[in-house]
């Protein structure tokens, strides 16, 4: 008996060591990777890049995770969720958001409307592709929506000028179709790539700026079950939502839509 005893004494030692043992690189990119793949495990608390910057210096100074996993944290834009009680790491999640003026497409009262991002809460039903949609036929429709973040953000937006003349501005990792149908962040779309608008329009970008701001960013989530239901109308543009930078990031690099 004293020596199964001290068996699980053991196993449960090892078990606390490393639960409370410094995250590296490598597992803290890991589990960015998966976390971001489990549905419903990062969705629910979004944060603004400053914020999540915060939290990783946090994480640093109090030996949750090491300095090199914290600078890859701030370059790709992942931060880590503490559990309240054990104060460990429970999940590594992704942030990123719209400028406020963004013009979101919703519908509200029967209405589809293009409204301020910064007016919208969740009586508003938000605007996207539907579960069938592709190249040839970008129909859309209205979805609940789910989830309202806001919070204010440190790094500069990323501005995006289309050939009509459109603006787009938004945060680095934030979601972005390009026009052969695959998603990316929108630190990795370069001038001279294609996006979509919601006429189904091939528009090319003209030009990529930089652009600081004091305001809030905001993001939205549908509850659309299907991967294009989460690529909603921002400023006449079909971008992403807020479950591509958190379930779906995984998926970002890849074909979403066909022809």
């Amino acid at each position: 008996m004293k020596v199964l005893s001290l068996f699980f004494a053991a196993i449960v030692s090892l078990f606390a060591f490393n639960a409370s043992a410094t995250m590296d690189l490598a597992t803290y990119s890991n589990r960015a990777q998966v976390d971001a793949g489990v549905a419903g495990r990062c969705v629910y608390q979004p944060i603004s890049q400053s914020e999540c910057h915060m939290r990783i210096n946090w994480a640093v100074d109090n030996g949750k995770i090491s300095r090199r996993a914290a600078d890859w944290g701030k370059a790709n834009g992942f931060y880590p969720i503490i559990d309240f009680f054990s104060q460990n790491i429970a999940a590594v999640c992704k942030c990123g958001c719209f400028e406020q003026d963004t013009l979101i497409r919703v519908l509200k009262d029967g209405s589809i409307q293009d409204i301020r991002a910064k007016e919208l809460d969740n009586s508003f039903g938000l605007v996207a592709l539907s579960g069938e949609a592709t190249l040839n036929d970008l129909g859309t429709d209205s979805f609940e929506m789910k989830t309202r973040t806001k919070g204010p953000e440190t790094p500069a937006l990323y501005v995006f000028t289309f050939e009509d003349g459109n603006e787009l501005k938004v945060t680095q990792h934030h979601g972005m179709l390009l026009g052969d149908g695959t998603m990316i962040s929108a630190k990795n779309v370069k001038a001279g790539q294609t996006m979509l608008n919601a006429q189904g329009t091939e528009l090319e970008v003209t030009s990529i700026t930089r652009e600081f701001t004091k305001h809030d960013v905001y993001n939205f989530e549908t509850n659309g079950d299907a991967k294009t239901s989460h690529i909603i109308v921002a400023n006449g543009m079909f971008v992403g939502d807020l479950t591509w930078q958190n379930q779906l990031h995984a998926d970002l690099g890849k074909v979403i839509i066909r022809k």
